[in-house]
């Protein structure tokens, strides 16, 4: 008999999980986000070839496998070489890996969407390719894909509950834990259906606030 109050009675042991589903996500987006900033920069420069090789190579690899499949490598292939990493470290190293891929292709497409007069106007004010791409190009990128990158985020989000699969504290691990203890699979699951969609709803709404905040010329996100 399906018990609705098991998932309310617990929710201390469930919120716990989310606390650590939010957590993961924003330090697995911090790293996604440099790391994606670099590809971008490299897949941008296409006349230094060896960069823009290796960076195109890594973005379609990542953008074409399972995520799952990369957490596991990351995991357990390490362990292979000798290389022991505690699950939520593997699982956050694996979840910036997968989303610096395509946080990679937003920020380039941002870049390339700036107008070719802000390069030169820039250029005339003595700054080097670097200071011009990082001082002057990529904040008007980020401000073009904000609601892109916002939306990244969000994925993240719904991402960490893979991390269940290395026992990772998360929410969606506590759910299993939960539900092998009571077997109240339905009431658990839909809660924790719930508690998703409220997280992700909070974050919505707080980066659309950013977006207005921060990027006013940016109308939708």
């Amino acid at each position: 008999m399906m018990n609705w109050f098991t998932p309310i009675d617990n929710f201390g042991f469930l919120f716990m999980g989310t606390v650590n589903t939010f957590w993961i996500t924003v330090v697995s987006f911090v790293l996604s986000f440099l790391f994606g900033s670099l590809l971008a920069t490299a897949r941008y420069y296409k006349n230094i070839k060896s960069t823009y090789t290796l960076s195109t190579i890594y973005v379609e690899v990542i953008r074409n496998t399972p995520v799952l499949v990369q957490i596991y490598l990351i995991y357990f292939g390490l362990a292979e070489f000798g290389i022991h990493l505690i699950a939520v470290v593997a699982g956050i190293l694996a979840l910036a890996i997968n989303n610096a891929a395509y946080l990679s292709e937003i920020i380039r497409a941002g870049i390339v969407a700036v107008q070719n007069g802000q390069w030169e106007a820039a250029s005339t004010l003595g700054l080097s390719t670097w200071q011009i791409l990082y001082r002057v190009i990529f904040p008007q990128a980020i401000r073009n894909t904000f609601p892109a990158i916002a939306n990244q985020f969000i994925a993240i989000i719904y991402g960490t509950s893979l991390l269940s699969v290395l026992d990772v504290r998360e929410l969606m691990d506590r759910a299993n834990i939960l539900n092998s203890q009571t077997f109240q699979s339905m009431p658990i699951f839909v809660f924790v259906t719930l508690l998703y969609y409220v997280v992700s709803i909070f974050v919505s709404f707080f980066l659309k606030w950013v977006n207005r905040r921060y990027f006013p010329s940016v109308q939708k996100g």
